[in-house]
């Protein structure tokens, strides 16, 4: 059975050969490990425009190398931004993406990330600032390419940016709460314009031979959701419906992706999107809970913990490994990979052993002694 007969045979529900492997993200450093490979650049800017195209392209051979390496079933691409675009950079040396969040470097990890400044100081600041243009050209450069390079290995995904996620983001969380309460109606509207965004990039990315949409971005912490359920129900999952109906409408399938508690959550989600990723155990969620109460309607794509991958020794990994295997992968619905991604800080020996695990003890029926 070939990557994607296993990946798609376990998203039906049903038992392929083994329990697909995967991971949302891979550090550059580690990356650079297990290929043997340089990366021709001293950060990596995904979320912005390269210096030349072929940069960015460099880029992905690198990614596509490592996964197959891996012997990964999915591979997860970004869109890109527009042709000729570049970065507003700030006098500390921290720059301003498409959508006005405000990233800084971290030169361990070799990437921007979003910081806990804002340009905006009121609502009509961003308003003034405007949205991006989803059908710039050059968007979809980077899926394409990744699309070219593995034609039928693995199965294609394609990252969107989640509306709550990204708000927090350009206004920092504090805002973001304060305008939920004082300006409802600027930050329903503010969902509106990003939903009706992803909405146009995922007609886009349909025609690239991506066949699954994950929603990247928090929702939850460790506690549970960071804001109350009532505001979810009233204008997360409405905006998130959309987003997956287009998607549906397409032929693409949609796993939402959130680090933190989501247990409460869940009983929403289910009625909306296929999967869940990350399930984090560090937060509390219980995936064979998870895997009882929703199993046969929810994809469950984890749940090795990021943090155990970082901290603990290789055979506490193989045990939670086989854990995470037998109550999640019986009956198909479940995706191996970590809570998370293999982000710098994790010990990769660690990450390895998950893989080896996951083969090992992942091969259908499943069996434990």
């Amino acid at each position: 059975m070939n990557s994607r007969e296993r990946f798609w045979r376990a998203f039906e529900h049903t038992e392929p050969d083994r329990v697909p492997i995967t991971e949302l993200g891979i550090d550059l450093p580690h990356m650079e490990t297990i290929t043997g490979r340089r990366y021709d650049g001293n950060v990596v800017v995904s979320t912005l425009t390269l210096e030349e195209r072929g940069k960015e392209n460099q880029l992905i051979e690198l990614m596509v190398e490592c996964y197959r390496k891996l012997g990964f079933d999915m591979i997860l691409g970004n869109v890109s931004t527009p042709e000729g675009w570049r970065p507003k950079t700030n006098p500390d040396g921290t720059i301003i993406d498409e959508w006005g969040r405000v990233l800084y470097n971290d030169p361990k990890c070799r990437k921007w990330i979003p910081g806990a400044k804002t340009i905006f100081k009121t609502p009509e600041e961003w308003e003034e600032f405007g949205i991006p243009d989803p059908n710039a050209p050059g968007r979809m450069e980077s899926l394409r390419y990744m699309e070219k390079l593995i034609k039928e290995e693995m199965v294609l995904a394609a990252r969107i940016r989640d509306p709550f996620a990204l708000l927090w983001e350009i206004f920092t969380p504090v805002k973001f709460v304060e305008w939920m309460y004082r300006r409802p109606s600027f930050i329903k509207e503010a969902f509106s314009k990003i939903t009706r965004y992803n909405v146009e990039l995922i007609k886009l990315i349909a025609e690239t031979g991506a066949e699954l949409i994950i929603s990247g971005g928090d929702w939850c912490e460790k506690r549970g959701p960071m804001v109350p359920i009532r505001f979810f129900r009233e204008v997360v999952f409405p905006h998130l419906k959309i987003q997956v109906d287009a998607a549906h409408k397409r032929g693409l399938k949609f796993i939402k992706h959130t680090d933190g508690n989501i247990t409460p959550l869940l009983e929403y989600l289910v009625d909306i999107v296929d999967g869940i990723h990350s399930l984090d155990p560090s937060a509390g969620v219980d995936i064979g809970m998870v895997k009882e109460k929703y199993g046969e309607r929810l994809v469950l794509m984890g749940n090795v913990s990021v943090d155990n991958l970082a901290l603990m020794s290789r055979e506490a990994i193989k045990e939670e490994t086989k854990e995470c295997i037998r109550r999640a992968s019986p009956g198909g619905g479940h995706i191996l990979s970590s809570s998370n991604s293999w982000y710098t800080n994790t010990k990769l020996e660690n990450c390895l052993t998950m893989v080896e695990v996951g083969r090992r003890y992942g091969t259908y029926p499943i069996r434990f002694r």
